[in-house]
Order: C-alpha cells, then sequence, then structure tokens
C-alpha cells in the first residue's frame, strides 16, 4: 500500500495537497484489510508523506516531487507505453525505420533537391548566410501559412505566428513562456 502511494506521488498522480483514497476504499481497491491501509497511512504519515485531516482524510503532504522518468513503471491500463516506443526507436539499429521518432530514411531525402538550394543559397547576399534570421521563422512561409489559415477561418496574423524546429521544440517553448506552476495541461498520449 506504501509503495503504490508513493508511486501514484511520483508519477503526479497525487500532487500535494490531493485527497488520497479513504482507508475502506483503498483496502477494497487493494484487497487488503482496513488495517493493513491504516498502518500504511500512518508510515507515511511519520515519514512526512501525507497528512491528516480528522473527519475529513488523508492529503498529500509537501512540495510537488521532481518527476524521475525512469521510476515510472509502465502503466497497465493501456496499450501502448510510450517511454517503452522512445526506448526501442532510440536502441533499434540505424538503418530501420523509425515510425514514431519522425526520423526519415536517408533515402527519402531530397538530396538533389538540397544541394541545389545550398548553391543558390551561397551564391545570394551574403547577408543570408552571415545574418542571424527572424526569431519567428522565415518569412514567405509564415505567409502562406497566415492565407491558408485565413482561408480555413482562422485568424492568425503574421505577427502572431511563430515557426519551430519541431512539436517538442513548440511544447518547450509553450512550457516555458505561457505556463505557471499549478496551470492544468491536457497532453495528448502517446505523443
Amino acid at each position: 500500500v506504501m509503495g503504490e502511494i508513493q508511486s501514484r506521488i511520483a508519477s503526479r498522480t497525487y500532487t500535494p495537497g490531493a485527497r488520497i483514497p479513504s482507508v475502506r476504499a483503498m483496502a477494497q481497491t487493494m484487497q487488503v484489510s482496513v488495517s493493513t491501509v491504516l498502518e500504511a497511512y500512518e508510515r507515511l504519515m511519520a515519514e512526512g508523506v501525507l497528512n491528516s485531516r480528522p473527519g475529513s482524510g488523508f492529503y498529500v503532504a509537501g512540495p510537488v516531487a521532481p518527476l524521475v522518468l525512469t521510476e515510472l513503471g509502465p502503466r497497465l491500463d493501456r496499450e501502448v507505453d510510450p517511454l517503452w516506443i522512445s526506448r526501442q526507436s532510440l536502441d533499434t539499429a540505424s538503418d530501420a525505420l523509425k515510425p514514431g521518432c519522425g526520423w526519415l530514411p536517408a533515402s527519402w531525402m531530397f538530396e538533389d533537391g538540397l544541394r541545389k538550394a545550398l548553391r543558390t543559397v551561397a551564391r545570394s547576399d551574403t547577408s543570408k548566410l552571415t545574418e542571424y534570421a527572424s526569431p519567428l521563422g522565415h518569412l514567405p512561409l509564415r505567409q502562406f501559412l497566415s492565407r491558408k489559415l485565413t482561408g480555413i477561418g482562422v485568424e492568425a496574423p503574421l505577427e502572431q505566428l511563430m515557426l519551430t524546429e519541431s512539436g517538442t521544440h513548440a511544447i518547450d517553448l509553450v512550457c516555458r513562456f505561457l505556463l505557471e506552476p499549478g496551470d492544468t495541461v491536457l497532453v495528448d498520449d502517446p505523443c
């Protein structure tokens, strides 16, 4: 019972201040006696993991524990473990297809087109080679996206469009600049 509670706290299923299941509910869920659950809750209180509020129940104490991915076990209620998929992709041979990672095989790359584009850039104005580009991204692509979005009824002015290197980069920027501690975030899983 203690391990289950600590696991749920580590995986952030239970966050500080969250009410955990009652002694009876936990006993029924884990198919153990009420006295076993009560003993586990009391030990967790002694360790400072839980607080008791008489007449109200047991609550998670302390600050949010750091999220440690290696301590998260696979969830039994889902068909696919995204961390397992990522590990498998990283451990496979370099010539194997990795569809879940977004890495395209080298044979799919348009090498001739890339070479031609690089030669064109190399012969053009040197400022394109030496100056920083706009942090918002390539202007012609942003203009194209703005027109496309307007065409489907989404108003997206150029100054509100920002291109990123990847989905991970976009999520990182959102987390760093738009979220505050305690905000609720919905995440696709696996993502």
